[in-house]
């Protein structure tokens, strides 16, 4: 069966993201920014997608208009992006990123109240799988798009314009998903039954294999203030095993995050690495993280998922300690090889973890349990992305890369307690 016609229409969205998603650690550090500007720049775009999954989750249950939702969205980002230009201060920038971040939530949480009301429940979950390698698809397109666009424009325009028309493109891209949008969804017939908003939380959390473009709809859910209370305190359906699941994920998550929101700071200050190989890199993590799922996928039946998990963190720690010790003179080499290791770390650690957390979930829970972990991940990605870049700045890049390795070295063994078996 062929894929409804109003994929194309987040496909064009996800391009324009994936363009997107180096473009503004790229245009900070241009303004002058620090790895701490660039580190709080990400954090802000993470608590807006938190903010925003609230507001539109709300608004999505009280309403049967979902071409509005993709318009605003959409809109909503190709102004951010068109702005780029008359952006000359970093405060003004984390204005950008929070208003595309809070946006960009209003077309994410329509997304999938579309694909749950187009399909009956048991295809729920292979149409949501379908739809996300669609966008997985447009994402990689988009990264090359912007590794394409920077080499060549850079070279003539310089670093500044090149990076602004970037901008430009990824406003058009955000208007053709528009355009495609309006002319290819329908709104549901009067009398329809529309599942609610929660419903499509659930549905998609066994699906987080790219968790920057979908986890914030978990926190519909995991981040309501009582369930935040229990969490904290233990006293929750999940029981002590899944509870020590959650807090290795948060130290992972924090580490993860030094490293990588302000990485791009390092590549082009420390490195002195040009603007299109940041997006070169990007495009390899992607493309290495999408074929290591299959051998992840191998690896988890034949060792299970804690070694596959294991594998995945000691990895990291070589990583991240290699990342500390590259230098110009060695980077050419060492860091397409690294990035090669934190692609398929990511692989193995999002599949194993998931089924970690799965399979601990009691009955029927399944899916707020993977909101939970997904709240965990979020949270994890904000206060190591404001410690990262903190870290850097005041004590140097190899600092920030070092704490990170000894954060991987301090949650394995958290991850390896195995208080139940996970089949």
């Amino acid at each position: 069966m062929n894929a409804p016609r109003w994929y194309w229409a987040f496909v064009l969205a996800n391009a324009a993201m994936g363009a997107a998603s180096p473009l503004l650690p790229l245009y900070a550090y241009y303004l002058g920014g620090t790895a701490g500007d660039v580190g709080t720049l990400a954090a802000v775009g993470s608590m807006m997608n938190v903010v925003a999954s609230l507001l539109w989750g709300r608004l999505l249950d009280a309403t049967r208009r979902r071409r509005l939702f993709v318009v605003f969205g959409f809109l909503g980002v190709a102004s951010a992006y068109f702005a780029l230009p008359a952006i000359t201060r970093m405060p003004q920038l984390y204005l950008v990123n929070g208003w595309a971040a809070f946006s960009w939530m209003a077309g994410s949480s329509v997304a999938f109240l579309l694909v749950l009301s187009g399909f009956p429940r048991e295809q729920w979950e292979g149409e949501i799988a379908r739809f996300k390698v669609h966008c997985g698809v447009g994402w990689t397109v988009g990264l090359a798009v912007g590794a394409g666009w920077t080499s060549l424009v850079v070279r003539l325009l310089g670093e500044g314009w090149g990076l602004r028309s970037l901008g430009f493109i990824v406003g058009a891209l955000s208007v053709s998903a528009i355009a495609v949008g309006l002319r290819r969804i329908r709104e549901p017939e009067v009398g329809a039954h529309l599942p609610p908003f929660r419903d499509a939380v659930l549905a998609v959390g066994n699906f987080l294999y790219e968790r920057f473009r979908t986890a914030p709809l978990q926190l519909y859910e995991a981040l309501r203030p009582s369930q935040l209370l229990r969490f904290i305190q233990g006293r929750t359906a999940f029981g002590p095993d899944l509870i020590l699941c959650y807090y290795a994920a948060m130290l992972a998550f924090i580490g993860f995050s030094m490293v990588f929101a302000p990485f791009p700071v390092f590549v082009r200050h420390k490195l002195g690495w040009p603007s299109e190989l940041v997006f070169a890199l990007n495009v390899a993590h992607h493309g290495v993280s999408v074929i290591a799922f299959g051998l992840a996928r191998k690896a988890i039946a034949k060792w299970g998922h804690r070694p596959a998990t294991a594998l995945a963190l000691l990895g990291r720690t070589g990583m991240f300690v290699g990342f500390a010790l590259t230098t110009p003179a060695v980077a050419r080499w060492l860091l397409p090889v690294l990035w090669a290791v934190a692609g398929t770390t990511w692989a193995f650690f999002q599949l194993s973890v998931t089924a970690i957390v799965s399979r601990l979930s009691p009955s029927g829970l399944q899916g707020q349990a993977l909101g939970i972990y997904n709240a965990v991940a979020g949270l994890g990605n904000v206060l190591g992305a404001l410690a990262g870049g903190y870290v850097a700045d005041y004590l140097g890049f190899p600092a920030a890369f070092l704490v990170a390795a000894l954060l991987m070295v301090v949650t394995l063994p958290i991850f390896l307690v195995e208080g139940r078996p996970v089949a």
